[in-house]
């Protein structure tokens, strides 16, 4: 009788706990974790490692090629960049990050910095504020658009 009390007991606790756990909303999906600035910071450095390591590759992994609009564009200034330049340095601040429906929203302090691959052409500076949006894919969070789009042109 004592066993049958605990277990029924037991029952009623976990129906309320799961009755208790929050829905995933839209700023957190059912398949992964939320935007914040952690996911944003992870999202810049694979692009800023892979600028580093002349990876087009990984570079656009960052980005989601299905859903963005001028992905295609965005992929020949990637690739015209590393046709042009040697070595990259990029530094990033996140300002803010915010979700607006399902989109991750972020606000970055940026700088680009890339040297030349032939003697005497003039290096790349680049600093601005960017404006990044994202959404979640299979995985991770992956970029779907950011403004201004000349700040990756060579």
């Amino acid at each position: 009788m004592i066993r049958l009390l605990a277990l029924l007991l037991a029952n009623l606790i976990c129906v309320t706990l799961l009755a208790q756990s929050p829905e995933p909303t839209p700023s957190q999906p059912a398949n992964g974790e939320a935007f914040s600035d952690q996911v944003m910071n992870r999202v810049l450095h694979d692009f800023q490692k892979g600028m580093q390591d002349h990876s087009s590759r990984r570079v656009l992994s960052e980005f989601d090629a299905s859903r963005m609009e001028g992905y295609l564009q965005v992929e020949g200034q990637i690739e015209q960049l590393f046709n042009r330049y040697d070595t990259f340095h990029i530094h990033y601040r996140i300002l803010q990050t915010s979700t607006e429906g399902q989109k991750g929203m972020a606000t970055v302090e940026m700088q680009l910095e890339a040297d030349p691959r032939q003697d005497g052409a003039p290096s790349l500076r680049r600093d601005g504020q960017i404006h990044f949006e994202l959404l979640r894919g299979e995985k991770d969070w992956k970029i779907v658009d950011f403004q201004p789009r000349d700040f990756l042109t060579p």
